[in-house]
């Protein structure tokens, strides 16, 4: 018979098969001399495994195509396969010890006519064994929708309908576990089970797929049907025979690419041949790369980025698509031969000939591997990201989006009001719904958790707010992934999840880094009365937080509510003084909503610390934190909250550029949905917390941790803005700063990137820049790093003061660190992009040809960290080094001259 996907086929293998024949070898036991049916057999192998113990079985199926192969296949004295359905059983009243029905219930509707059936048939002390998924994890939770099942049910149906037929019913759970056995050499012995975080061994099996039941009206059955373990060689395991089945599909592409291309050259030779090829054009490169070095040292490098951004293969060739992975590295069949161009963004023009035809069409023998990457709508949608913003850009619609609607769970409703509340000063008309709209008629939509909804607004309209620990969670499958991609952006409150989903090849460009912090939400006036000492809300599956509660209700009033949201929750909230936080498994992140929840209506926080502390230092002075796994320090800390308590707890509004206000301005802003001047009025409010800011991006994990690493004191990270051309969200970014530095009135305000690197004596020598450029106000700009100096820039004086050599000149390159006066904020402040020109358009071409009186020091005060990407260029730092080695030789050159003159 064919594998249709659903029904089992002996030889299958993989999980399928561990399923299917787990459950039939759990009952050899119970079946030994005892009359059986199995009710929808299919093509039979279980009821053939039961008749090994059986007196005898009858294997009923609705196909006759099933029963004709059963009973050819499975020819013994002692079974017999009939043709007939759940609600129509050919076998006689009162005949059958025992009936046994795996994947079937779930395949009709027809539940209350099976009961009576099998009722009808079995013994007075017979039972019935009867497996269904459980929907709420076999379907619910995992956004899954099995196209073979008619009507599924959640536990407490199927447990409702068994005891509605049967006095006694017992439940086991099925899945497929990965972990370890430990079993007695002799004898049987009990079996524990414990979760990878657990010390204390726990009941049953958490979150199973599957529900298999034992039901009977004598009792006595329970135990003859025990759980256990089927055990299978791993090579027989799904990823194995998948990653084997990619392997062959693979040899079996190549074979056909080489015989479209051979004619009437054997294989053999057409290898040789290619092999011979490639290793010359790979001879000849090595030669050229000294000659091309040469030439690209005499172009410049602003000008080289430029034309690699406008060719690029990330604008969407079908060259992309073949030779590189969605995250930008190079497949591994041609690894060897782009690896050099990778830097660039280019492969070689040899690689082009192999793969493509001169009017770039893919060719044949390569069409294959091609086809799945043009025909997948998620793979293409991820390739064509920026084009994809771009047109939304350019159409103009967002920009005139006057309505946004929230779609959240009740589970995350906090993020709707926050979200709400965050942006009330804007244009934007605001509804919410827990349920997903039957019409798409807002002009923009925020969905949250959005794995939690079958249906999706359109691309062009969707803001997704990711809500899961991507690392960690069973949600984060290659399908979310795919609806992650189809919005114009994907808000993530954690870091750690931002350098995760890019792990996994979501475009950096679509992801946008918001956190969650609380805002008041609880009125000050109308308070109601704070009767509910401890709350803890959430799962109370995990045994950690077994161990914690069984603690806190020893000691404290403490109410406990694992299925409870919304309005509800929010209300009880509103009459609480602490709740607890207690991670689910240890290593976890920070629980921001629930704290942001909680806060946000008054109530104080005592929570264990996170694996990503550092980076909720903004929770520091609202919640108090605990060491993980410390019970009798938690316990202390809520003594100490509630003997503490004078009222609800306050938390201030968003007043600088860390908060969510800013930030999802920034995502607004970021797609075209907001418009500069807007971001300017929206942030009217927030303040700058000193003259120093560090300009970031934190949805570039690896540079924003080089940042707080590397931070100067009283120094702040401000995120900057963003744009689909990287350089234009650096540019306004400045034009940003220096605008709300002229707002608040600042002399002067230091910037500096990211990627800047600091000598340990930087504070020393910082110390006497600021004194020296004190002493007047004749200046405009200090350059910690000029790196591309202009051959006609010129050295107008040599200054020394407290052991630094002083520059000043007329001219102005590189912004990697800068000290800007109010004359050089306001020329920044007046920037505008007029055009697309990398050459003279920048914001830093801008200042230059201002002329700018600039001072500087040698050696510069900062360096260019060479290990970092760029964020605004296809390039690593390290291929900025020959150029600003040579501006500092021309700076150098040009003080000596100025030296020398003064000199003689």
């Amino acid at each position: 018979m064919e594998f249709t996907g659903e029904r089992y086929i002996p030889g299958v293998g993989g999980s399928i098969a561990l399923e299917h024949e787990h459950r039939y070898r759990m009952c050899l036991d119970a079946v030994k001399g005892k009359t059986v049916l199995d009710i929808a057999c299919g093509e039979g192998f279980g009821s053939s495994l039961l008749s090994k113990n059986a007196e005898f079985v009858f294997g009923v199926d609705i196909d006759p195509e099933a029963i004709s192969h059963a009973s050819e296949t499975y020819d013994a004295e002692n079974i017999t396969f009939l043709q007939g359905s759940c609600s129509q059983i050919p076998i006689e009243d009162n005949s059958i010890d025992i009936v046994v029905s795996f994947e079937t219930i779930e395949h009709h509707d027809e539940h209350e006519q099976m009961m009576l059936e099998v009722r009808r048939v079995l013994k007075a002390d017979g039972v019935l064994i009867i497996s269904s998924p459980d929907k709420k994890t076999y379907s619910d939770l995992r956004n899954f929708r099995n196209e073979f099942h008619v009507k599924e049910l959640y536990r407490n149906e199927f447990q409702e309908l068994l005891t509605k037929h049967f006095k006694y019913v017992a439940m086991m759970g099925q899945r497929i576990v990965y972990g370890s056995a430990i079993f007695k050499e002799e004898g049987q012995g009990e079996i524990q089970s414990y979760g990878i975080e657990s010390v204390v061994p726990t009941p049953g099996l958490p979150d199973p797929l599957y529900l298999i039941a034992v039901a009977s009206d004598n009792q006595g059955w329970d135990e003859k049907v025990r759980g256990g373990i089927l055990e299978e060689t791993v090579y027989r395991s799904e990823a194995i025979i998948e990653r084997a089945h990619q392997h062959s599909k693979v040899v079996e592409e190549m074979r056909a690419g080489i015989a479209l291309l051979t004619g009437t050259m054997s294989a053999a030779e057409m290898i040789d041949g290619l092999v011979g090829k490639l290793s010359a054009a790979m001879s000849i490169a090595a030669t050229l790369d000294e000659k091309l070095q040469h030439l690209s040292d005499e172009l410049n490098l602003k000008g080289e980025n430029n034309v690699s951004v406008s060719n690029s293969p990330a604008r969407g060739l079908k060259l992309m698509r073949l030779a590189f992975h969605r995250d930008g590295r190079p497949r591994g069949w041609l690894r060897k031969l782009v690896l050099k161009d990778r830097k660039l963004g280019l492969p070689r023009e040899s690689t082009k000939r192999i793969l493509l035809k001169k009017d770039g069409r893919v060719r044949p023998c390569f069409q294959k591997w091609y086809s799945r990457y043009d025909a997948s709508p998620e793979l293409h949608f991820n390739l064509e990201y920026t084009d994809f913003l771009r047109e939304i850009l350019k159409s103009g619609t967002v920009a005139r989006a006057e309505t946004l609607h929230i779609v959240t769970t009740p589970h995350t409703k906090i993020i709707a009001q926050l979200i709400q509340e965050a942006l009330k000063h804007s244009r934007f008309k605001f509804s919410s719904s827990t349920v997903m709209p039957e019409k798409f008629e807002h002009d923009l939509y925020v969905v949250v958790a959005p794995q939690m909804f079958a249906l999706m607004p359109p691309a062009n309209k969707t803001i997704i707010f990711q809500m899961e620990q991507v690392r960690a969670s069973s949600w984060a499958t290659d399908e979310y992934l795919g609806r992650l991609s189809k919005s114009l952006a994907v808000i993530d409150y954690s870091s750690d999840n931002i350098a995760a989903l890019h792990e996994r090849s979501l475009p950096s460009k679509q992801l946008y880094y918001v956190p969650i912090r609380p805002l008041q939400l609880q009125p000050e006036k109308n308070e109601v009365e704070r009767d509910i000492d401890v709350l803890f809300y959430g799962s109370i599956a995990a045994e950690r937080r077994g161990r914690y509660l069984n603690a806190l209700s020893e000691k404290f009033n403490i109410r406990v509510e694992s299925n409870l949201f919304g309005d509800d929750l929010q209300d009880l909230l509103k009459r609480t003084k602490v709740v607890a936080n207690i991670h689910y498994y240890e290593g976890a992140l920070l629980e921001t909503t629930r704290l942001s929840e909680a806060l946000s209506f008054g109530a104080r926080v005592v929570s264990e610390e996170s694996v990503d502390q550092l980076d909720r230092t903004d929770f520091a002075d609202l919640v108090d934190f605990v060491p993980v796994g410390d019970i009798q320090s938690y316990l202390s800390k809520i003594q100490k909250a509630l003997d503490g308590w004078d009222g609800p707890a306050t938390v201030d509004k968003d007043t600088d550029f860390s908060g969510m206000t800013y930030h999802l301005v920034r995502v607004l802003n970021g797609i075209g949905a907001i418009s500069p001047e807007e971001v300017f009025d929206l942030c009217r409010d927030l303040r700058m917390p000193s003259a120093r800011a560090v300009l970031a991006l934190p949805e570039q994990t690896e540079r924003y941790n080089f940042a707080k690493r590397n931070l100067l004191p009283d120094a702040w990270l401000f995120n900057g803005l963003r744009d689909i051309d990287g350089w234009k969200g650096c540019a306004r970014s400045y034009k940003f700063l220096a605008s709300q530095a002229l707002r608040q009135d600042f002399s002067n305000l230091m910037i500096y990137e990211d990627d800047a690197g600091f000598q340990i004596e930087v504070r020393e020598r910082l110390q006497i820049v600021e004194q020296y450029l004190s002493q007047s106000s004749d200046w405009d700009v200090f350059s910690g790093l000029l790196s591309d100096l202009s051959d006609d820039a010129v050295v107008t004086k040599v200054a020394n003061f407290g052991g630094e050599e002083f520059l000043h000149l007329n001219s102005v390159i590189g912004m990697v660190f800068g000290i800007y006066n109010k004359s050089a904020l306001e020329m920044l402040a007046r920037f505008e992009i007029v055009g697309n020109d990398t050459q003279k358009h920048t914001i830093d071409r801008y200042l230059e040809a201002l002329c700018p009186k600039c001072i500087t020091t040698l050696p510069p005060i900062a360096s260019h960290s060479e290990h970092l990407i760029s964020t605004l260029w296809p390039v690593d730092n390290s291929a900025t080094t020959r150029m600003i080695s040579r501006s500092l030789e021309k700076l150098d050159s040009k003080r000596l001259s100025v030296v020398h003159s003064s000199g003689s």
